[in-house]
């Protein structure tokens, strides 16, 4: 589980955004991407839902569906994207795994994020949790 200190520097916002994990490891064309739903995301990681058991310390190549978050990037090329096709793409490491009925839930902090991706997702996680 994560530390309190941790917990506190984030805030998660439950979403269940869909998610593609791959377990990064050698050689990279025979890895196949798991689907997966987010219970809760933040600007330090994320935390899904999956038929696939991946294991503490697994290093995963993550690719989160979030319509909105464009809207939220500090990118001067923000204006000439659409809603449609935004995706964060994050290198994370599973901190944590859990049974959960016949899958399993799976908690992954962040290791490497494209600066203004993570602040565009924060942006959008703030706002959304201060109009809850």
């Amino acid at each position: 589980m994560q530390s309190a200190e941790e917990k506190r520097r984030y805030a998660r916002l439950p979403k269940n955004f869909p998610l593609e994990a791959s377990i990064l490891q050698f050689p990279f064309s025979g890895q196949s991407s798991v689907s997966a739903s987010c219970a809760d995301i933040s600007g330090g990681g994320v935390c899904f839902e999956s038929s696939a058991r991946f294991n503490p310390g697994d290093k995963l190549k993550l690719t989160v569906h979030i319509p909105t978050l464009n809207k939220f990037s500090p990118s001067f090329f923000k204006v000439y994207e659409n809603d449609a096709d935004q995706y964060l793409q994050a290198i994370g490491e599973v901190a944590w795994v859990e049974r959960n009925g016949v899958g399993y839930i799976t908690g992954v902090k962040f290791v490497d994020i494209d600066s203004d991706a993570c602040r565009a997702l924060c942006g959008m996680v703030d706002k959304a949790m201060r109009e809850k």
